[in-house]
Parts: C-alpha cells; structure tokens; sequence
C-alpha cells in the first residue's frame, strides 16, 4: 500500500499542476475579455455621441407627422376640387316650367306605385330601376320629369335624420365623357361628406392624395366606399343616378364602371348601413337592363299607376316621408296595390 504513495503523490501533483495551467489559461481569457468589454463599451459611448437622443427622435417623428397630416374633411374637398352647392337642384326647379305638366303629374306619382314602395320601404339594401323610355316624356335641357322628381326627393329625405340622399344628373354632365363620370363619384364623395363628419384616421394613410387630385376612379371609388362603410347603421343611404343612359354612350367607360360598382354596395354585407340604390332613364339602356332584368326590379312608368291630376310638391312630401311603423308601411303598400288595378292612363 505504501508502494502506492508516491503514485499517488505524482498524480496529485500533475493534477496540482494542471489545475494551475487551467487557472492561468481562464485569467488570460478573463483579461482579454475584459479588453473586448472596455472596447465594446467605448464603442458604444462613440456612437451614443453621434446618434440623436430619445427626445429628439420623438420630436423628429412629431415633426414628421405635422408636415404630412393624415387626411381630413378639408383637404378631402380640396383634393377633389368639388364643392357641391346644390347648382343641379336649382337649375332644375327653374326649368321645370319647361315640361309638360301632366307627366310631371305622372312622375311624381311613382312614390305611390307598388314596386318603388316595395324598394323603398324594404329594412334591407335594395335597388330598382325606372324606365319611361316606350312613350317618352318631353325634355328639356337634359332633364326629364324623373329628373323632377328626383330633385324633389333629395330635400325631403336629408330632412330627416334618419336618411342621407345623394344625387347625381347625367343629362346635366354630359358634354366631357370620362371626365364628367369621375366628376360623379367626387360628387357623391363630396355629398355625403357634408351629410356626415368623418374621422379620417389611420386606416385612411395609405389614400394616394396625388391620384385623388388626378380624379383616378379607383383611388375616388376607394375612398368612397370607405366612407359609405363609415356610415353609422342606424342611416339609411340613398343613392339617386338620373338619366343614365347618358352614361352608356361612347367615351363613357368609365361611367358603367361607376355604375357597376355602386351596384355591388346594395350586396355588401360588410356595409352596415342600408342602401337604396335608384337609376333612372327616358332612353334605352343595354347594361343596366341586363343588371336589373333578374328579380324583376324594372319600374317602367308607362304601366305605373297614376291617376289625372296636376303636380303638388306638397302632396308627394306627404306621400314620401317615411312610415313611422310598419303597420303603416304595410296599409300604404296595400292602398298602391289598389291604385294599381284602378289606374286610369291617360
């Protein structure tokens, strides 16, 4: 056993000594570690002096965001270079003079018929088609007794709360092709934001502001059914486009492409608010009367009921304004349904 000492006592020492080689290896690793630290942390005081402070990254930001505003309500208008004042309803109701008073009779007498109460008294997105193009009415400076009709209906139904009209007349925009059709969907941009205060927040940043001034008709169509989609649930919106077959002649592409669109917005169920989409022509038309042949949703005003009788602005208000119930929806559909089968044509 004692033969084993000095076994032992080498093995120790070689470990002993091993120890101390490991010892002198990690304190040179330790040192050199301790270089690339300080190395490190020099580099870093370097570029914290040339690199911008928190602060002034954040007023650098603050900077950026008030020398590129999001959009809002102004510069909506700006953009679009519209203002809508009304200019069409006013020279409107001074030519009516100009049309024949029995069919303006006659026109206004489509608040009573079946199928345009049925549209527009329906809690769901509808839309219809009035047609008065197998016996045409006089007209008068592109407008119709439709055209009438429909200029009477915009003030009645903004007048209530519940209900924001947009207009557009073709026959009164018909003398530049697909510039007059991109004029219509800044319009109705420019209608329904003076109807309702939008907030233009994040979601609108990436509106492209320079194709907007540009009139493109995706970046306008786009920035109106956003909008349309902003519109509270509780609003019903109704959409009038009057005398379209304008827009279906030549060099007005770009108008059927409008009219295609606002049609998809009656199927939309990401839409929360209810749309009542109403076109209407004293010509033929080939497109909207194969858009609108499927459900039977043609109105054609030669078959509507009507009764003899002059024009009262006073009394289509009375006939107009929404039913406070749906008992009384109900009465009014069944009074049109007798109206119907006691016509009297002139």
């Amino acid at each position: 056993m004692l033969n084993d000492v000095p076994s032992m006592i080498h093995d120790f020492l070689k470990s002993q000594k091993n120890a101390i080689e490991r010892e002198r290896l990690l304190t040179a690793e330790l040192k050199r570690e301790r270089e690339k630290s300080d190395y490190l942390r020099a580099e870093i005081e370097i570029l914290r002096s040339r690199s911008p402070s928190l602060n002034a990254l954040v007023l650098k930001q603050q900077k950026d965001e008030i020398s590129t505003p999001s959009l809002d309500n102004k510069e909506v208008q700006d953009l679009l270079q519209a203002e809508h004042k009304d200019a069409d309803l006013q020279f409107i109701t001074k030519r009516r003079a100009h049309l024949r008073a029995d069919e303006l009779s006659r026109a206004e007498q489509l608040v009573n018929d079946r199928k345009y109460r049925a549209w527009f008294m329906s809690l769901e997105s509808e839309k219809l088609l009035i047609l008065w193009n197998q016996r045409q009415p006089m007209t008068h400076a592109g407008i119709s007794p439709i055209s009438v009709f429909c200029a009477s209906l915009e003030p009645i139904l903004n007048s209530d709360s519940r209900f924001t009209c947009l207009t557009w007349f073709c026959g009164l925009h018909s003398k530049h092709g697909n510039d007059e059709a991109r004029a219509m969907l800044a319009d109705l941009i420019v209608q329904l934001r003076q109807r309702h205060h939008f907030d233009f927040g994040r979601e609108y940043d990436d509106t492209n502001k320079s194709l907007l001034r540009e009139r493109d008709p995706v970046e306008l169509y786009t920035l109106f059914y956003r909008l349309i989609r902003s519109v509270p649930r509780k609003i019903t919106v109704v959409i009038l486009i009057d005398e379209a077959y304008v827009y279906e002649s030549d060099g007005f592409q770009d108008g059927i492409n409008v009219f295609h669109e606002l049609m998809r917005l009656v199927t939309d169920a990401t839409i929360q608010s209810v749309i009542k989409l109403l076109f209407t022509s004293t010509r033929r038309v080939e497109f909207l009367n194969e858009e609108f042949q499927q459900g039977d949703l043609t109105l054609h005003v030669e078959t509507a009921a009507h009764q003899r009788g002059g024009p009262s602005q006073r009394r289509m208000e009375r006939q107009t304004r929404p039913d406070s119930d749906q008992g009384g929806a109900r009465e009014t559909l069944r009074e049109s349904e007798r109206e119907y089968y006691e016509r009297d044509d002139f």
